[in-house]
């Protein structure tokens, strides 16, 4: 008798659950791109660089972004990690902007400081803010686990307030 039952209902259902499985989309990977990177702040004992993150979504549904992890370095000075506060959402089709923020401490800013002045000493008299040498590696983690990772080197200029990276 449990045998006609689990033939009758329990064989059907799973049928029907794996043809719902094989005819759903395949979730497409966001897209991540370093928007920017600014010095936001250096003090004789901190420094803070902030990173923005455009995530765009390929996808017509929702995606959670559950966590995101970098590492920044300045002038081949690896500043630290920066982390995301809070879960993003990403509308179906859509686009949202992540923020993170790395901070240095001494020890980081004053090889930063140093740095960042020989640089502006190469590229006195150009007329044009430093330009300073930044690198962006991590990993975006999508609900359900699922890793991707990104990275961009490039420049931003020191001395012109908002600068993109480029």
């Amino acid at each position: 008798m449990i045998v006609k039952l689990l033939a009758r209902v329990i064989l059907p259902l799973s049928a029907a659950v794996l043809a719902t499985c094989a005819d759903a989309p395949r979730l497409l990977l966001p897209r991540i791109a370093v928007d920017s990177v600014m010095l936001e702040r250096m003090t004789g004992a901190e420094a803070s660089i902030v990173v923005t993150l455009n995530l765009s979504n390929p996808n017509a549904r929702e995606i959670a972004v559950d966590a995101i992890d970098a590492n920044v370095t300045v002038e081949d000075v690896p500043v630290g990690s920066a982390t995301l506060k809070a879960p993003v959402r990403l509308p179906p089709n859509g686009e949202a902007t992540a923020i993170l923020q790395a901070r240095a401490g001494l020890a980081v800013v004053l090889r930063l400081a140093a740095d960042i002045a020989q640089r502006a000493q190469e590229q006195k008299g150009s007329g044009q803010a430093t330009r300073v040498r930044y690198a962006v590696s991590g990993t975006a983690t999508l609900e359900g686990g699922l890793p991707i990772p990104f990275s961009r080197s490039g420049e931003f200029r020191i001395g012109a307030a908002g600068a993109p990276a480029q």
